[in-house]
C-alpha cells in the first residue's frame, strides 16, 4: 500500500497570521476566506472528494493570532454542502489551534454555510 504525504500548511506564514475577511467587502479586503479556499482547498469544492475518508490536508494555525467568524463560516462551514461537520474535520487537519480558535469553527461548522 502506497503512503500518501498529506500537505500541511502553516497558515499563519503562508496564508496571514488574521483571519478575519469573508470576501473582499470586508474589512480591508485583503486575506479573505474565499481566497483561502480557493487556494488551498479548491480540491474539496466537489461531491467526489467526500467520498473518500482519508486526511485531505493538515492546516496548522501555531502562527494564527485571530480567525473571526465569517471567515471560518466562508472556509469551512461552506463544505457543510457536501459532508457533515465531523467528516469534514476528519478531511481538513486542524493543527495547533487554541480552544477559542477551535470553538470558532465548530460554532460555524454546527450552524451550516451562510452566505452573508
Amino acid at each position: 500500500m502506497k503512503v500518501v504525504d498529506i500537505r500541511t500548511v502553516d497558515v499563519g506564514n503562508e496564508f496571514y497570521y488574521r483571519l478575519a475577511n469573508r470576501d473582499q467587502n470586508q474589512g480591508d479586503g485583503k486575506y479573505t476566506a474565499i481566497e483561502f479556499r480557493k487556494k488551498y482547498l479548491w480540491d474539496l469544492d466537489n461531491i467526489e472528494a467526500w467520498r473518500g475518508s482519508n486526511p485531505f490536508i493538515v492546516l496548522d494555525f501555531v502562527n494564527v493570532k485571530k480567525i473571526g467568524p465569517s471567515f471560518a463560516n466562508e472556509v469551512f462551514a461552506f463544505f457543510t454542502q457536501y459532508a457533515n461537520p465531523e467528516k469534514i474535520l476528519k478531511r481538513i487537519i486542524l493543527k495547533n489551534t487554541t480552544n477559542v480558535q477551535l470553538s470558532i469553527i465548530k460554532e460555524e461548522l454546527t450552524a451550516g454555510y451562510n452566505n452573508r
